[in-house]
């Protein structure tokens, strides 16, 4: 019997790939979220680039920091990914989704999986609103049922206003009229499917859009061509095909950071030859 879900939002991530809004967070809660980002980011503004946020957010930002983890922890939280993919979870990744008010940041129709060389398993990202998450200020979108297909994909490195980490975007034709917009409110999340198609469009608003995102991974999931690091959640997951990743102490302490480091590393290698160019 589902925790907190109702079999219809169930459903509906099997059906459509994904399901919105879910309340998980108060109001309260997601403003002292986004007043914990942004006295970080006031507090190292005049520091190296390595050690900003626009740096340390690209990837697993909650190894990194008690307030994130603390997050990807939450009992309700975790309680709603597993009424959807079960009891044993990996915390496979995290990263923030900032546009600020009426720049040109966008993200491009594309699916998750289409890098993520995951086999088997089941993977779903949550995405946390620390604010209002709209049509004016570029809200995800996806399309309905696109997780049941893989659609191709083009890097474009030339896109500065893309906001992936490669630039990825679908080079097939997307039936836009299954669009949907996942309007939030600070405190409540989607969640997605790995291979529904999902984007959103620049920030028109006079306010910052702050999303949080949290890529969940079953212990059966296999990432092929590397040896991998997650943290557990919640259940139980062999060391034997996921190398489990401690969680931090205190903000930034040296275990967090070797831990982190270690995660960029692998994805790096993974996204990146030798030579600096992009995978195929």
């Amino acid at each position: 019997m589902p925790k907190v879900l109702k079999s219809q939002q169930i459903l509906m991530l099997e059906r459509d790939g994904y399901v919105a809004p879910i309340s998980v967070f108060s109001k309260q809660e997601a403003e002292a979220f986004r007043t914990a980002l942004e006295a970080f980011e006031a507090s190292v503004k005049n520091e190296p680039k390595e050690e900003t946020l626009a740096t340390l957010a690209r990837f697993k930002p909650h190894l990194l920091f008690t307030w994130l983890d603390n997050i990807c922890h939450d009992p309700n939280l975790l309680d709603i990914i597993e009424d959807l993919i079960g009891p044993d979870l990996l915390i496979y990744s995290s990263a923030f989704f900032i546009k600020n008010s009426n720049d040109q940041a966008y993200v491009p129709w594309h699916q998750d999986s289409i890098y993520a060389d995951f086999k088997g398993g089941k993977q779903v990202r949550a995405w946390v609103a620390f604010t209002h998450s709209n049509a004016s200020n570029g809200c995800m979108r996806v399309i309905k049922g696109s997780h049941k297909k893989q659609f191709k994909h083009i890097d474009d490195p030339s896109d500065k206003n893309n906001i992936l980490f490669r630039k990825e975007k679908i080079s097939e034709n997307v039936d836009e009229r299954l669009a949907a917009d996942l309007i939030l409110r600070p405190g409540e999340m989607s969640v997605h499917h790995y291979g529904v198609i999902h984007g959103s469009e620049p920030n028109f608003s006079n306010d910052r859009r702050i999303g949080f995102a949290i890529a969940f991974v079953t212990p059966d999931t296999i990432a092929t061509g590397r040896n991998e690091t997650a943290m557990l959640a919640r259940g139980y997951a062999s060391e034997k095909d996921w190398a489990l990743e401690p969680r931090p102490l205190a903000d930034r302490d040296n275990n967090a950071r070797i831990a982190h480091a270690r995660a960029m590393k692998i994805r790096e290698g993974h996204f990146y030859n030798t030579n600096g160019r992009a995978l195929e």
